[in-house]
């Protein structure tokens, strides 16, 4: 009986540690901006000089912008592939690759390969941002066994990470812009030659990061509202989405809307989450490579490793690029995406007990200059992995930050892969991110029965 206590204390013990927020203490905040970057990465670079100390980053707007489809250019044309990983040779690099990678070089050889440059570690944001970081990071505390944050708005709350629920947080409460406004698009294209396209127009106001956000939305917890209206193809033109997150999700779920103009009904979606399908080959939180609430997971911190991942990919968003010629059967052509070394932290997502989800579980691989999910592997019930991701963010130094961009969710059974959101396509725009705000009234079912027409 005494061993079973004492088994029981143990195991609650490290269940609270799991999700136990600690106050950063004055010696851990004053590293921020000295031996910790302004976000809490590590300023120096490695030891054998393969990943560089960060300066700064990128601040500057780059040649030719502002323009009139906001492609923003790739500002290391001249860099040269340093070498190419293959299914060949992919056991060379195997300890600084995902496992989504390597299942992607071993399932399709013939369409994937991971060109490596140089380490670019371009990652810059505003000095306001820095600045309510170290402000914020002294009272930022998890609530709600972890699955909510109490925390002074416009910062990441957990520079100094103690665990995984405070990095997952960290993602999705990082700076992308209090505006993101694109003309984009979302594809799904199969191996074996099918496709569905769509395109739409989108709005996210990261509300959380307002400095002129609405009584109502700050005292509601409303920390992003999020609105697609798609206008191709014809039979899908009109139909709308409208989804509002908290800071608070477990305790007060995500407000969804969808609009159906054969039915000119706009419909609560209270479904609008979790492992409820949105296209065929992702689900809900797949979007920005995990988003909504954590709490249907134990999210253990494994660490920080060095790995090989997407970064300094504008080309992967551009719109001056043709679709077709970009989105091909297999998978996007190498030569378009860059891979480089950085330091990531890995956090596994294991599925609660008496919860459900299509995803028992989950590795994600959080870059630790921007704090984005850079790559995911997807498992199913049989502990088998079924689904990967990529994400291929734009670099915006004209703000600066780096913003959400292209996100790639392959399916390794159905044998096909899923792209959104996107902004390849010459009639398209690329991602605004200094957009106005729109009006409270623009988040609302009866907008999005208006813009449906």
């Amino acid at each position: 009986m005494k061993n079973t206590i004492a088994l029981i204390c143990g195991l609650i013990l490290m269940s609270a540690a799991t999700t136990a927020s600690a106050a950063i203490s004055e010696q851990d905040l004053d590293r921020l901006g000295k031996d910790l970057t302004p976000v809490g990465a590590e300023k120096a670079g490695n030891a054998d000089g393969t990943i560089p100390e960060w300066t700064g980053g990128l601040k500057e707007p780059l040649p030719g912008w502002p323009n009139a489809n906001f492609y923003r250019p790739n500002p290391f044309a001249d860099d040269k592939v340093l070498f190419t990983i293959t299914k060949e040779n992919m056991d060379q690099y195997a300890d600084k690759l995902p496992e989504a990678a390597k299942a992607m070089l071993t399932t399709y050889p013939d369409f994937f390969k991971m060109n490596v440059y140089p380490t670019r570690r371009t990652a810059a944001y505003p000095q306001w941002y820095y600045d309510n970081i170290k402000k914020n990071a002294p009272t930022a505390k998890l609530i709600n066994d972890g699955n909510g944050v109490d925390c002074e708005w416009g910062a990441i709350p957990f520079p100094i990470p103690q665990n995984g629920n405070e990095v997952i947080w960290n993602h999705l409460l990082r700076f992308r812009g209090m505006v993101q406004e694109s003309k984009s698009g979302e594809n799904i294209v199969y191996t074996n030659g099918a496709r569905i396209d769509l395109e739409g127009d989108a709005v996210i106001h990261q509300t959380f990061y307002d400095p002129n956000v609405s009584d109502d939305d700050k005292k509601a917890g409303v920390i992003w509202k999020y609105a697609l209206t798609l206008t191709a193809p014809a039979r899908d033109s009109g139909e709308g989405t409208l989804a509002l997150d908290n800071i608070d999700p477990a305790g007060k779920p995500r407000s969804a809307w969808t609009y159906d103009p054969a039915e000119r009904r706009v419909r609560r979606a209270p479904n609008l989450a979790f492992d409820t399908p949105d296209r065929p080959l992702n689900v809900i939180d797949d979007f920005d490579i995990y988003s909504g609430s954590p709490e249907r997971y134990d999210w253990k911190l494994i660490g920080k490793k060095e790995m090989y991942i997407p970064y300094n990919n504008n080309e992967a968003n551009s719109p001056n690029r043709e679709l077709k010629e970009t989105l091909v059967p297999g998978f996007i052509p190498a030569e378009i995406l860059r891979y480089e070394l950085h330091r990531v932290w890995v956090v596994e997502a294991t599925l609660k007990e008496g919860k459900r989800h299509v995803y028992a579980k989950r590795v994600f691989y959080i870059d630790e200059d921007t704090w984005t999910v850079m790559a995911s592997d997807k498992y199913d019930g049989n502990g088998n992995l079924w689904r990967v991701a990529f994400m291929y963010p734009v670099h915006a130094p004209e703000v600066p930050l780096v913003g959400q961009g292209a996100a790639i969710h392959i399916d390794l059974k159905t044998n096909g892969y899923y792209m959104f959101p996107h902004t390849i396509g010459k009639n398209r725009k690329g991602w605004n991110f200094e957009a106005t705000p729109p009006p409270s009234s623009y988040f609302t079912p009866a907008a999005v029965r208006r813009r449906g027409k």
